[in-house]
This record gives C-alpha cells, structure tokens and sequence, in this order.
C-alpha cells in the first residue's frame, strides 16, 4: 500500500514538472495540447475553420480535463469533406503505474471507443441486406444456427436488432470471451417485450446482428469489417480485434478509474456492440466517409435508410416524438438541425461523435478516463457547445399550453428504464438501485437528472440547454410509459416492484430476530435449571425444524447481500474473468432459498400446533413471527426471480 502510493506520488511529481517545464506550442491543426496553456476564443460570430475551432477547444478542454480529473482527450472536427482539426490534449500514459508519462498524440493515440463499434456493425449488416443475402424484416431465425427463446409470436428481425427494439433483458458476462459464437449462444437473454413495441439498448442484440454478418459472409466478423467497412472507409488504424495487433499495441495507452487507477484491456465477447479501437484521424475519415454517403460502403439511399426512422409512429406512438432509432444510429436535433450521432461508454473510455448530414459536418471526441463526478457530461456538453458556436438556433421555447401544468404532474414520478435486468434474481433489486425520478418543478416543467424539460406540444417535452427529450404514450388518461430519446423506455415503477426490497429488509430482520432468540432462549432455559427453577417443556422438534428452516433462510439472505456487495464493489472489474467464482456463489443462494421456502410448512404446522398446545405466548409469538417471515420472504424470492435457471451473468 504504501509503495504504491509512494510510486503515485513520484508519477504525479514527474508529470507535473513535464507539465511545467514542457510549453509545446500547436503545430498546424492536428497538435497535441498535453500542456497548452488555455487561449481566449475569438469573439463575435464564428466560422467553422481550423484557427476558431482549434481556439474553442484549447480554452475549453485543458480545463474540463483537469477539473474532471481526466488524464487525456482527443478531438476531430470535419466539414465539407475535409478534416477541420484533430486536437490532442493530457496523458496518453499518466504514468501512474510507474513509467513515464507519454502525452496523447492526434495522429497516433488509439482509443477504444466502446458502443461507437455498433456503426461499422449496422453498416456491415446493412451491405448484406443491400445484397440480398439478408432481408431487414425478416425473421432472424432463417440466418441462425441455434433458437432464440420467443414469448411472442411477432417475427424478431434484424430491423429491430439495429433499433434496440427486440426485447431482450439486460444480458451480462462473468466470463471473457473472443468468440462470438459461444457469446451468443451461452445463456441468451430473455425477450421480455414484443419486438418493436419498447426501444430498450441492448448489446446482445447488436452482438446478434454480428454472428449475422458472421454466419452470412461466411468470414470472422473482424475480418468482414475490417475488409468492407473499416478499410475503405480510411480507417487503415483501427481494429475490433482482442488483445490488439502487436504494431498496433504500443499506440493504446490506459484508460483510467475516477480515482486515477489504470484500468485493464477489457476483452468482451459482445465485441460487435464494442470492442473498436481507433485513432483520431481514422475517425474523421470515417466521418466524412458517412456525411459523402460514400458508395464503398452503402448506397445513398441505404444511407438515407439508417438515418431515418426505423420504427415509426405506427409502432411508437406519441414516444417517437423524443427522437427515434435509425438503423443503428441516434436521431436528435439540436438548434432544429437534425443529427445522427452515438455515444460509447466502456470502463475508463468516453466517446461521442455526432454528425450533421445536411451541413456535412461532424465532431468526434473521446477521452481515457471516467473522470469525477463534475465530468459526467463533459461529451454533451462539448457537442452541445459545438452546436452553440458553429449552428446557433433559437432556444427551447414551451408550448405555454394550459394544460402543461397537468401533464407535467401526471408525468412526475419514479419509472423503471427497460434496459435493466428483468428476469433473474438481479431484478429484485434494480427498483432499487436503478430507478430513475421525474419531478415536477412547476410551470408545466420536468426535471430530470438535474436537467430541465419544458412542454413543447402536447405530452412532449425538450431539454431547454440540450438534446434530450421526453415524450408520454398516455392511454385512459393514465401514462403508461415514457420515451427518454431513441433507445430508453420507461415504464412506471409497479406497486410489486417498489415493495421488493422493504420486504427483503423486514424479513431479514424478522428472521435474525427469531434467529438469535432461539439460542438466546436455550441460554435462559439452561440457566434456570441451574437454579432449580421450574422451566417449561423442551422445544418440540417441529419447532426446531421450521427454526432450523429460517436459519437457512436467513443464510440465503445473507448469501444475497454478499454477491450483490461484490457485484456493485468491483463494478469496474467484475467482467474480467476473475469473479467467476461469483456463479456458485449465486447458485449456493437459490439452494438455500428454495430450501427457506420449504420451511414455511413445518412453520405453518408448528405455529397451529403451538396454538392447539397454548404454549406460551412467546413461543406463539416467535412461531408466527417466523411463519410470517418465511411467507413474505417466498413471495420475494419468486417476485423478484430469485429462483430463476438463468444467472444472467
């Protein structure tokens, strides 16, 4: 502990006398900004040329960096078919792990870009509808080679892979893995909502449509991709595969934890949905390869197609109006310009790009670390002040319908997203741990997420300094769910599923109540008889029985909590192969639950027999007690799919 902190200390000092000692001027538009010292942006209106745009940024990113204690970023801006600028700034490499800092490089530093891959995936599924080898809305099933478990009779179809629209629970790995075959086909996620009906993001389901163009081409994915998408895009720098090439591994520094710890290669099995590692100049020339609507990899109308609607109303209802999945891609407007964009999320890597179509104009931003809590939106907010600067428009304005007031307060509330575990013991406790609350702030006004939303039509509301956006399905008078953008779905949270975890915690007390009480009473009944003093009759065995059954019980419970404190500890590292363990753990813990839920009939037996018996009111009380435990916590265990086969991790 202490040499590690020791060598932290040292890293720190090295980089900041580099930092002090290392003034590098910008050379051109594709510099590295590690130490620029921040340069006020020109005034007035702004041209979108490499001197405004390289200003901007200096005098805004050194600054979000350090503050967001993010150690590096890069930046490409493209227009009209030319890179605008490519920006560097902060550590490729901290050093943090004890060598030398190693500042980010425009031209060099790879970043791993995370659900950003799931572009060239849909472009590469898209090329093969283009050629007839695959047809969008046909079901699924005539190009797999293993059954999807279906609840509803509608055809799933790659239509609703690429519009996060097919239903599927919330899927996860304990196990790393770089074969998609046995990705997809070890535990697949359940399908919990009929096929295009609730927009819920799904990883599996892009990793699906991967296998697709893997069954289909008859190549590795990475190699398809690498052959029809990437390289024809210009992208000669970036790469699906896991671990990287060996030319190219010494050009991807770390990425980092909040707390400036270096972060592991993450090797995922859903590597279609985002494994893509790139380099910065790669990306602006794929950003201008889909704003030319570029004929290597898609014909212009296949273009129009993925940027358009992939659902529509017919399917969506009044939700469509926050924003709609394209195939594969984001729609959003900001300043009333329509954009196409996506973000990617992994641990210890940021990026967003966002492309504008008509202006043919597109900025791509990605950063190595997961920064502090003040660095959350630091993506949005960049686009956002991209799209300030370079494409002013008027802002938000409510509708200023009288009715808002109304609909606002129908609207506030606590919701589920659909993107959450459904189906397995995890969903007893993701009420709880991943609710998301609309409140009413008054005026017809939405806050969420610290954000404010102002009514803008009826049932729909707009962010008033972003692109987000809310939008009510309302059926009888009643909201029965929400559309937060193109891929989340909110649903009210049920009366069951506010109740899961309060039962959870009463039975656990309940249970350790009677659970020390029974020795606790042996103690006294003991210490009596020392005494010489009268004492009743001996616990019968039926008691002891069902006691003995809440004993387990409350193994069970304790068995829970201890996953789940695993689980949300390590969440930065629990996929990365060395919680497998985790598994039996979880399976231990349905073995004694089903047991605590066979011990609710010696209970019941047991509490009649004390009342035939009259014996006692303690040990009426203590009986009932325990029976009334046991019910409640069997009632949860199949609520919240303790006992379900699937793990879901």
């Amino acid at each position: 502990m202490n040499m590690n902190a020791t060598r932290r200390a040292m890293a720190l000092v090295v980089v900041a006398l580099l930092a002090s000692l290392s003034l590098l001027t910008a050379c051109g538009s594709t510099s590295s900004s590690a130490s620029l010292p921040p340069r006020e942006p020109p005034s007035g209106e702004h041209q979108l040329t490499a001197e405004d745009v390289n200003a901007w940024l200096d005098g805004k990113l050194p600054d979000a960096l350090k503050n967001g204690d993010i150690p590096g970023a890069v930046v490409s801006v493209v227009k009209d078919g030319q890179v605008v600028t490519t920006r560097g700034y902060g550590w490729a490499d901290t050093g943090a792990s004890g060598g030398q800092p190693v500042a980010v490089d425009p031209q060099k530093s790879l970043f791993r870009v995370a659900s950003i891959s799931k572009i060239p995936t849909s472009i590469a599924a898209m090329q093969l509808v283009e050629q007839g080898k695959v047809d969008l809305d046909a079901d699924i099933s005539a190009y797999l080679d293993f059954e999807i478990e279906r609840r509803f009779d509608e055809p799933l179809t790659l239509r609703h892979l690429l519009t996060h629209s097919a239903g599927f629970d919330e899927h996860g790995s304990l196990t790393p893995t770089t074969d998609l075959e046995a990705y997809v086909k070890n535990d697949p996620p359940a399908q919990v909502f009929a096929p295009g009906t609730t927009p819920g993001y799904s990883n599996y389901g892009m990793a699906l449509a991967g296998y697709i163009v893997q069954r289909v081409s008859g190549q590795p994915f990475e190699a398809y991709v690498r052959e029809h998408v990437l390289e024809p895009a210009g992208m000669t720098t970036s790469t699906y595969e896991q671990p990287l090439p060996k030319d190219m591994a010494g050009s991807l520094g770390p990425g980092y934890t909040s707390t400036g710890e270096e972060v592991p290669f993450e090797v995922m099995g859903d590597f279609p949905a985002g494994s893509l590692t790139v380099s910065a100049p790669d990306f602006a020339a794929f950003m201008n390869a889909q704003l030319s609507r570029s004929p290597k990899l898609l014909r212009e109308e296949t273009w129009e197609q993925m940027w358009s609607p992939g659902l529509g109303e017919e399917r969506l209802g009044n939700r469509a109006k926050a924003g709609e999945m394209g195939l594969g891609y984001f729609e959003i407007t900001r300043h009333g310009r329509r954009i196409v964009e996506h973000g990617g999320y992994n641990r210890g890597w940021h990026s967003k790009f966002e492309l504008y179509p008509e202006e043919k104009t597109g900025i791509f931003i990605s950063n190595n670390g997961d920064g502090n809590e003040s660095s959350r939106t630091l993506r949005d907010d960049l686009a956002q002040g991209f799209a300030d600067r370079y494409f002013p428009g008027e802002t938000v304005k409510a509708s200023g319908s009288k009715d808002s007031a109304e609909h606002a307060h129908q609207v506030a509330g606590t919701y589920v997203p659909s993107r959450t575990y459904w189906t397995t013991f995890l969903s007893a406790w993701m009420p709880a741990f991943s609710p998301v609350t609309i409140e009413h702030t008054g005026g017809g006004k939405l806050m969420l997420d610290e954000a404010q939303y102002v009514e803008v039509e009826p049932w729909v509301w707009r962010q008033v300094d972003g692109a987000g956006a809310i939008a009510a399905q309302v059926k009888d008078g009643k909201v029965v769910s929400l559309s937060q953008g193109p891929a989340f779905t909110l649903l009210p949270m049920t009366l069951l599923q506010q109740a899961l975890v309060p039962v959870f915690g009463v039975c656990l007390v309940l249970l350790l109540v009677v659970t020390v009480a029974w020795p606790v009473g042996a103690l006294r009944r003991r210490r009596a008889l020392r005494r010489g003093r009268e004492v009743g009759a001996p616990v019968p065995w039926l008691t002891r029985v069902a006691r003995g059954g809440g004993a387990v019980a409350l193994a069970a419970q304790l068995t829970w909590i201890s996953l789940l404190v695993v689980i949300m500890a390590n969440s930065s590292t629990i996929t990365d192969g060395s919680f497998t363990w985790l598994i039996p753990v979880a399976r231990c813990a349905q073995v004694l639950q089903a047991l605590g839920m066979v011990a609710v009939i010696p209970a019941a037996v047991d509490l009649v027999m004390s009342l035939r018996r009259r014996a006692g009111w303690r040990r009426v009380t203590m009986s009932a007690v325990l029976l009334v435990a046991l019910v409640a916590l069997a009632w949860w265990a199949w609520a919240g799919n303790a006992l379900v086969p699937s793990l879901g991790m």
